[in-house]
C-alpha cells in the first residue's frame, strides 16, 4: 500500500517524486506510474509530441525550484523573439520574448533522473483502469496484471487524464483540441517562433519552431465544439497549412521525418479547472486526489503553454502534503487560487489574439512589437 501513487512521470509528476523524497518529516511511502520506459533510451514510438519551449514563466519556477537546464538538453537555435503571422488579416509582426528552446524527451528524462532509487518507479506500465476499493484507490497496470493500491492519487497524467475521466467524469472540461507535429528538413537558420493566426485552419493557433536543421510545424485543431473536423478535414487543414507556410516562409516542407500528436485542453472557464476533489466512502469515510499541470486543466487557454503550471502545481501539491494527509487536498486546491486568477485573466486577452477584427487593430498599432517593449508581448 502506498501513502502516495503519481500517474503520470512529465514534469508535474516527477517534480512532486523528486520534493516528496527529499522531505524526511512524513516518511512517505510514494509510487509512480508512467507508460513510458525513461529508464532507457527514448523509444521514438512514446514521445510526447510538444514544441519544447520554456516560456519566461516556466524558467521562473525552474529558478524557484533551484533547477538547472544542463546543456546537453538545450536545442538551437535559442529563441529571443516570436515571428507572429496573420494570414486572416494579411499582417505580420515580431515580439521580443526569451525561450529556453529543449528536447522535451530529455528535459522529461532529465527530471526523472533527479528521483531516488528509494522511489518506487513503475515505468513501462499502462494504467488500464482505476478503482475505489473500501477505504483506499487501487490503480490496475497492463490490463490488471499488476495492482497497485494507495491512500492518497495524484493525477498528472497530461491533458488527455485517464484519472480525470474516470473519477471526475461528470465535472465541466476544458475544450479538447489534438496538437498535430511534423518535423521537416531545414537548412536554413530560423531563430524565432513563429505564431500563425488562420481561422480558415483552426480557431486557435499554429507554430513553427526550429530544432538544430530540423523544422517543426504544427497546429491545434479543435476535437469537439462548432468547429470540430473529422479526421480527413483535419489532414486537409495540415495540408493547406503546410503549403501557405513553406511559401510564405520560403522554406521547403516536402517530406517529414516525423509525425506527431498529443491532446491539448483550452480551459476557457476556471470552472474547467479541477485541482483536488475527495470522495464520500459508504463506509463514512474519505478518500483524496489531487490533479497537477494539463490533468487539472491548467494550461494556458491563449498559447497552450503548461510546463509553468505543472511546476508550480507539484510544489503547491508538495508544501500541502508536508503538512500530512489529512485535508492536503483541500490546502492545495485553496493554494491554487493563483492559477485560477491568471487563467481567467489570460481569457480576458484572449479577444485581442483570437478575434480577427480585434486582432487586426492591435496588430496594425504595432503595439508590444520590436518596435515597443512597454507592453506585454502577444504571446506567453
Amino acid at each position: 500500500m502506498y501513502d502516495i501513487l503519481i500517474i503520470g512521470a512529465g514534469p508535474a509528476g516527477s517534480n512532486l517524486a523528486r520534493l516528496l523524497s527529499s522531505d524526511n518529516s512524513n516518511h512517505y511511502k510514494v509510487g509512480l506510474v508512467d507508460k513510458r520506459r525513461l529508464d532507457q533510451p527514448v523509444d521514438p514510438h512514446r514521445r510526447k509530441a510538444c514544441g519544447g519551449l520554456l516560456s519566461p514563466d516556466a524558467q521562473k519556477m525552474l529558478a524557484k525550484l533551484n533547477l538547472n537546464i544542463p546543456s546537453d538538453i538545450l536545442e538551437n537555435p535559442q529563441i529571443f523573439k516570436v515571428r507572429t503571422i496573420d494570414f486572416d488579416n494579411s499582417l505580420e509582426r515580431y515580439y521580443q520574448r526569451y525561450y529556453y528552446n529543449l528536447d522535451r524527451e530529455k528535459f522529461d528524462r532529465y527530471l526523472f533522473s533527479l528521483i531516488p532509487d528509494h522511489i518506487d518507479k513503475h515505468v513501462g506500465d499502462v494504467v488500464s483502469s482505476i478503482h475505489v476499493k473500501d477505504d483506499h484507490w487501487e490503480v490496475h497496470l497492463n490490463q490488471g496484471k499488476t495492482i497497485l493500491r494507495a491512500q492518497f492519487l495524484v493525477a498528472a497524467d497530461g491533458a488527455n487524464s485517464l484519472v480525470r475521466r474516470t473519477v471526475l467524469s461528470e465535472y465541466a472540461k476544458p475544450e479538447k483540441y489534438i496538437s498535430i507535429q511534423k518535423w521537416y528538413p531545414i537548412a536554413s537558420t530560423t531563430p524565432y517562433y513563429t505564431g500563425i493566426f488562420d481561422s480558415t485552419i483552426t480557431d486557435y493557433y499554429s507554430w513553427t519552431i526550429q530544432k538544430g536543421n530540423q523544422l517543426i510545424l504544427g497546429t491545434a485543431l479543435p476535437l469537439n465544439g462548432p468547429h470540430a473536423d473529422t479526421p480527413k478535414e483535419r489532414l486537409q487543414k495540415f495540408e493547406l497549412l503546410r503549403e501557405k507556410t513553406a511559401n510564405y516562409l520560403g522554406v521547403s516542407l516536402e517530406t517529414p521525418f516525423t509525425t506527431e500528436g498529443a491532446f491539448i485542453e483550452r480551459s476557457t472557464s476556471v470552472r474547467q479547472l479541477r485541482f483536488a476533489s475527495r470522495l464520500n466512502l459508504s463506509s463514512g469515510g474519505k478518500l483524496s486526489m489531487a490533479l497537477l499541470g494539463e490533468a487539472a486543466g491548467a494550461t494556458s487557454p491563449t498559447s497552450a503553454e503548461g510546463f509553468s503550471y505543472a511546476l508550480d502545481t507539484s510544489l503547491k501539491l508538495y508544501e500541502s502534503l508536508k503538512q500530512g494527509l489529512e485535508f492536503a487536498e483541500l490546502r492545495y486546491d485553496l493554494s491554487c487560487d493563483h492559477i485560477r486568477r491568471n487563467i481567467f485573466l489570460k481569457n480576458l486577452k484572449s479577444p485581442a489574439m483570437y478575434s480577427k477584427n480585434i486582432r487586426n487593430l492591435v496588430m496594425k498599432s504595432g503595439i508590444g512589437s520590436l518596435k515597443d517593449l512597454s507592453f506585454e508581448p502577444t504571446f506567453e
